[in-house]
């Protein structure tokens, strides 16, 4: 599959009260030395996802191919044992888009993504007020760098 996003820093001022948004926590472990990913994800009625997954290297500014596969609970817990950066942030479906919050120690940064079809569809889109500078493709601001490690 072909992952086309764009992602940009947050103004939460800008946000409004999100209160009585409902959120996802979205739990990562980023194996050390591979490019794979390991997600937990609990909805705001308890229920519980799990994920494996991989990205291969951007193709482009906006394009990279991914690979997730759905895991029993059993099987994450096999994995969730691998060295690596962990990191949870809350997701917010909001703007037909996802907002994240990270908590500590990266407290106070919070990025919109947009998923989108084509790079034609990406390049023209308009984001949010509250979506302020774009860090598409800013190693610094990838969720790995994030989550405690070097821009990759």
């Amino acid at each position: 599959m072909l992952e086309i996003e764009r992602r940009w820093l947050v103004d939460l001022a800008l946000v409004g009260d999100l209160s009585s948004v409902p959120y996802r926590i979205v739990e990562d472990l980023y194996v050390t030395g591979t490019r794979l990913r390991l997600r937990k994800i609990t909805d705001a009625n308890g229920v519980v996802r799990f994920k494996f997954g991989k990205k291969y290297g951007k193709r482009s500014r906006l394009v990279e191919p991914i690979t997730s596969l759905f895991l029993t609970e059993a099987e994450y817990g096999q994995l969730s044992s691998l060295p690596g950066l962990v990191s949870s942030k809350r997701r917010y479906s909001i703007a037909s888009g996802s907002l994240d919050i990270h908590p500590p120690p990266v407290s106070g940064v919070a990025i919109f993504e947009m998923e989108f079809e084509s790079e034609t569809s990406a390049s023209s889109y308009q984001p949010p007020r509250f979506a302020t500078t774009e860090v598409t493709g800013d190693p610094a601001f990838s969720a790995y760098s994030l989550a405690g490690g070097h821009a990759q």
